[in-house]
């Protein structure tokens, strides 16, 4: 069978994609998985109460919840046996991974090795929660080791216990191998397995993290009280090196050694937070299992962006079964190269689904992917129309951030700068963490004078986007604006870049 070529070897039994998978939802997650319902209902309960416990230790204030008839912001892929994992990804070196999205976010994990899912689900759902709660954004290093952290949460009559983990570990890589601590504390943007050892760069971020927020200050007091300060350098454009020494008065190497002397003095009764368990309603999990076609979706849009020859494989298995089936349409035409054929595809998943508020962004996007850098006319049309179905997408659906997204930059095409302002901010308001919204709000601040404004915004994308392109668009469009406030007042780009 094409799919079971295109995706490799799997297990003797039923390919992944033959066995049933349900989905186990509520308004604050849904969750899709081949796990047992039993299982699925009590991880989903973990996960509830966890993102219950851990409000207390998270800044910012909490995603809210999809109303009725609306899909929940998030989907969690659950796999229950890790070979299925590894051999759906490709990904030998790490349990899971979240890809956040300015529709539905995506958290992907299997169960770990001692067979346990609480520990891997918790760390990737911390991911989710800093992203969607937190102004600021994060380096790599602190939310990897603030997710690691949180992961080892418990909840045993009604207390929440925060702060256990591995110290013999963590003493001997301190001792053994201080530079990867340097190392970690230089990524900004990303860790990922072919350039770092994940197992023990994730247990150094935890040690880091959990010394943060739990070790006294030698003049008094605790490193958490600079920590928040610390993070806001950070986000302004320091290194963590020089954070690290305007707040907390650290660098690398004194770093190390207080880490090294506070995990050797608490070794036998390492510190922990304790408090009370917040109130909260029980949470109705609905139940429902999903068809082949739908199953098939499910799994092909998790593997897009690493495997897009095995995703289109599955899609076309699911058309095979459900030739009317939008989403398939929409997902196969985010994998399809060719431009023209993506544009077809798009095109058809309209036609079939036009109250699907996707269907119309999906559209727009196909519709101006050979004119999104283009400044002639010829594009005229093309960001004429995508505009059109962004607004209709909008009202279709106002709670979608792509929607308004989509209809901001057709706003900025058009030179509608004020109309660009309205749509992106409803974007940044349900997705604080996208350097590319915060690019365009600059653009619009830019456009409408508010320089001071504008700033803000590029320096986020100048500092926080994890392609080198688009930190460099962000630093050009800065350069304009001081080239603006000296008199050599450039023409702006026609195109929102």
């Amino acid at each position: 069978m094409l799919t079971a070529l295109a995706l490799g070897p799997l297990a003797a039994g039923a390919a992944v994609q033959d066995r049933p998978w349900c989905v186990t939802g509520g308004p604050h997650f849904e969750l899709v998985t081949d796990l047992r319902k039993r299982d699925a209902n009590a991880l989903a309960t973990a996960l509830d109460r966890f993102r219950v416990a851990s409000t207390a230790l998270l800044p910012g204030r909490p995603a809210a919840p999809a109303r009725r008839g609306q899909r929940p912001p998030l989907r969690l892929l659950v796999f229950k046996r890790a070979r299925d994992f590894a051999a759906m990804f490709q990904l030998p070196a790490i349990a899971g991974f979240s890809a956040p999205s300015l529709n539905q976010s995506l958290l992907v994990f299997r169960r770990g090795a001692d067979g346990g899912l609480d520990t891997i689900a918790f760390h990737e759902y911390t991911h989710y929660l800093l992203r969607t709660r937190v102004a600021l954004n994060l380096p790599i290093w602190y939310e990897e080791g603030f997710a690691s952290y949180l992961a080892t949460l418990q909840v045993e009559e009604g207390v929440v216990t925060t702060g256990r983990g591995p110290h013999g570990h963590l003493r001997h890589l301190l001792m053994r191998e201080g530079s990867l601590l340097d190392d970690m504390l230089k990524e900004r943007h990303q860790l990922d397995w072919h350039r770092h050892d994940l197992p023990r760069v994730y247990v150094m971020a935890w040690g880091v993290v959990r010394f943060l927020l739990h070790a006294p200050r030698p003049q008094g007091g605790r490193f958490a009280a600079q920590v928040g300060a610390m993070l806001e350098a950070i986000d302004a454009g320091a290194t963590t090196d020089a954070a690290l020494a305007a707040e907390l008065g650290l660098d690398a190497a004194t770093l190390r050694a207080a880490m090294l002397s506070f995990y050797e003095r608490t070794a036998e009764r390492p510190p922990v937070f304790k408090f009370p368990l917040p109130n909260r309603s029980a949470t109705d999990f609905a139940h429902r299992c999903l068809s082949d076609a739908d199953r098939r979706v499910a799994l092909a849009q998790a593997i897009a962006r690493r495997r897009p020859a095995a995703a289109e494989a599955l899609l076309r298995e699911a058309l095979a079964d459900a030739p009317r089936h939008a989403a398939a349409l929409v997902a196969l035409s985010r994998v399809q190269a060719d431009a023209g054929l993506a544009l077809a595809t798009a095109s058809a998943a309209r036609r079939l689904a036009p109250r699907d508020a996707h269907t119309h962004v999906r559209f727009a996007e196909a519709r101006i992917a050979r004119c999104e850098t283009a400044g002639d006319s010829a594009c005229d049309d093309a960001w004429a129309e995508a505009t059109r179905a962004c607004a209709t997408a909008r009202d279709l659906d106002p709670g979608r951030a792509d929607a308004r997204y989509c209809l901001g930059l057709g706003h900025l095409r058009a030179n509608r700068a004020a109309a660009a302002l309205t749509a992106l901010r409803v974007a940044l308001a349900q997705a604080p963490w996208s350097p590319r919204v915060h690019y365009h709000l600059g653009l619009a601040y830019g456009r409408l004078g508010a320089r001071r404004e504008a700033r803000t915004h590029l320096r986020k994308t100048a500092y926080w986007h994890p392609q080198a392109e688009w930190r460099d668009r962000a630093l050009a469009a800065l350069a304009r604006l001081d080239d603006a406030e000296r008199g050599a007042v450039t023409n702006p780009p026609a195109v929102p870049e």
